[in-house]
């Protein structure tokens, strides 16, 4: 199978929203995503044109060329202009483990080296897959935390890349 890497444009709001809300279905959503279904789901199309106009935020999907079938997605946000910050990572299950997520964060990583010399993260206490992916990518804590936002109780970590010099 082949697949498309590339930026959304705000016209595919629609595929976006469609998703996005079956990330928030998938059954590791609670230690991927710090939303819920239930929120994004209550979100007017006005919501979802934004979040996908490339306004303070850039979405990159995978596109299963031969069906033309959005797989996955990494969105990158700019939370300050010295601090952009991967918002979500999703793959579709048949796709998991294939080297499409590593497309996706080339991608999106090449996109932020043109931006900022760094990259963060957060990724949860109870995420070891993500967190053994992340660490294969070259993120590596900062030591910050923060509690999770849908369990108080569990634990979030900040992680970043740096670009290298030279």
């Amino acid at each position: 199978m082949r697949y498309e890497i590339r930026p959304v444009a705000p016209a595919e709001w629609e595929r976006s929203r469609e998703l996005r809300l079956s990330a928030l279905q998938d059954p590791v959503a609670p230690v991927a995503f710090a939303r819920t279904y239930a929120e994004e789901s209550a979100m007017s199309d006005d919501q979802w044109r934004q979040r996908s106009s490339g306004v303070g935020a850039q979405q990159f999907v995978a596109v299963a060329t031969d069906v033309q079938e959005w797989v996955g997605m990494v969105v990158v946000v700019v939370e300050r202009p010295d601090y952009y910050s991967v918002n979500a990572v999703y793959l579709r299950p048949q796709v998991r483990g294939s080297g499409v997520a590593e497309k996706l964060f080339a991608a999106a990583i090449a996109w932020t080296w043109d931006r900022a010399d760094h990259l963060h993260l957060w990724v949860h206490e109870k995420n070891p897959r993500a967190q053994s992916f992340y660490r294969r990518l070259g993120f590596l804590p900062t030591g910050k935390s923060m509690a999770s936002p849908l369990d108080a109780g569990l634990t979030e970590f900040e992680w970043a890349l740096a670009r290298r010099q030279g």
